[in-house]
């Protein structure tokens, strides 16, 4: 009897509930409507922006419910038409502007948003950023793993 009951206790003792949003290999093509990307893409970055067009690229793997939980692995990739006066709230502070070229990631993303004008490259720890102030374009991509 003894036995039954620890068999039963154990699993369920070891067992966790992921925290954080479900695992999810996810482009904007899956999702037609502004609203509905931008609902999605709340649930995998901390920031809130307004967006007058986005496309992304996601893959979020949410590794906190194992029987040893461990940190997730992600790659949000994104590129959208944002007000023009929102655009230095994409700028990381106290990053300086680099002069790299465009990432081979950006050629990969969805979408028909223009990207050949995307001139301002900022990188801090796993998030690179670009910019192109002309037309109101941002390009982002935050990783877990970084280059």
């Amino acid at each position: 009897m003894i036995a039954l009951l620890l068999m039963a206790i154990t699993p369920s003792g070891c067992s966790k509930t992921a925290s954080g949003p479900a695992s999810v290999t996810e482009t904007s093509v899956a999702r037609t409507g502004l609203a509905d990307r931008i609902r999605f893409l709340e649930n995998y970055v901390t920031f809130r922006r307004q967006y007058e067009k986005l496309d992304y690229d996601i893959m979020y793997q949410n590794n906190g419910g194992g029987m040893v939980p461990a940190p997730s692995d992600w790659d949000i990739r994104l590129i959208a038409v944002v007000p023009k006066t929102e655009i230095d709230d994409w700028v990381p502070a106290g990053v300086e502007k680099k002069d790299d070229p465009s990432p081979d990631w950006l050629k990969d993303l969805p979408g028909t948003i223009e990207r050949d004008g995307i001139t301002e490259w900022y990188r801090k720890s796993g998030t690179v950023i670009g910019v192109d102030r002309e037309r109101s374009i941002v390009a982002y991509r935050n990783t877990s793993t970084p280059e």
